[in-house]
């Protein structure tokens, strides 16, 4: 299975902006003969509860109907609930011109609860042959993902840097430095033999919050197999080991 992994700007609020950046990595990964693009957590909308939109919004419309001769995409929305309460966070896979799947992240991050609302248990699905579950952002510090008979761990992320604002190279390196020592920590506690872990992160300044970036695709022990350098916006294809075990294939 070969993934492109993603460190993307997305702005809070700003679909058409972020739709076009989407539609172009979706590009991108058909042309590095990619099966599926990682976007980040809550890439389409931003990370904004006020920013909600339904699964059959435009904009998912198109992202799902520029799967139908390309790779895979897994991408993030506040997604709205239909009783007008707090959204969920949810990251659909669309595969096939179509949405094929949805995790609604269960294990909530610091801050969220209140404002996001939290949804099932993680559960297994295939792509490419590749037995798949999704951890977004603090989930991939919980276990559920890694024990759902996955190989590949989908990690999309916005982990928003707390304190001033980043302005200097070296605000922006002590921010990644934060999230890639977590995401390691975590790899090392929670991945077992023969799987892998898939990170994309939301990069860059939004209006009001500074978000690390970086991508990378992490082995057993916290082996880092492959990664983006730095903190900048970019995208990295990867190859995945072909998995060995059952799900259901989209």
């Amino acid at each position: 299975m070969r993934v492109l992994l993603t460190s993307v700007n997305c702005q809070k609020g700003g679909i058409e902006k972020n739709l076009a950046r989407h539609l172009a990595l979706l590009r991108e990964g058909a042309a590095q003969r990619c099966d599926l693009v990682l976007l980040p957590e809550m890439s389409l909308t931003g990370y904004r509860p006020a920013a909600a939109i339904a699964l059959d919004h435009p904009a998912v419309a198109a992202l799902a109907a520029a799967t139908a001769d390309g790779p895979a995409v897994c991408f993030g929305l506040a997604e709205a609930a239909g009783d007008g309460g707090a959204p969920y966070i949810a990251q659909p896979v669309a595969a096939a011109g179509a949405v094929q799947v949805v995790h609604r992240k269960q294990h909530l991050g610091e801050g969220e609860p209140g404002n996001f609302r939290a949804g099932p248990r993680a559960a297994s699905f295939t792509i490419a042959g590749t037995t798949c579950a999704m951890a977004v952002c603090a989930e991939i510090g919980a276990a559920a993902a890694y024990q759902a008979g996955s190989e590949l761990i989908l990690g999309p992320a916005a982990p928003g840097l707390y304190g001033p604002r980043r302005i200097s190279p070296d605000d922006w390196r002590a921010g990644l430095d934060w999230w890639h020592g977590s995401v390691l920590d975590d790899a090392r506690r929670l991945l077992g033999p023969g799987q892998f872990l898939a990170v994309s992160t939301q990069q860059g300044a939004t209006d009001d919050e500074d978000f690390p970036g970086w991508a990378g695709l992490v082995g057993a022990g916290g082996e880092v197999l492959a990664e983006l350098p730095d903190w900048r916006a970019g995208a990295l294809a990867v190859d995945v080991p072909a998995g060995h075990r059952n799900a259901a294939q989209i």
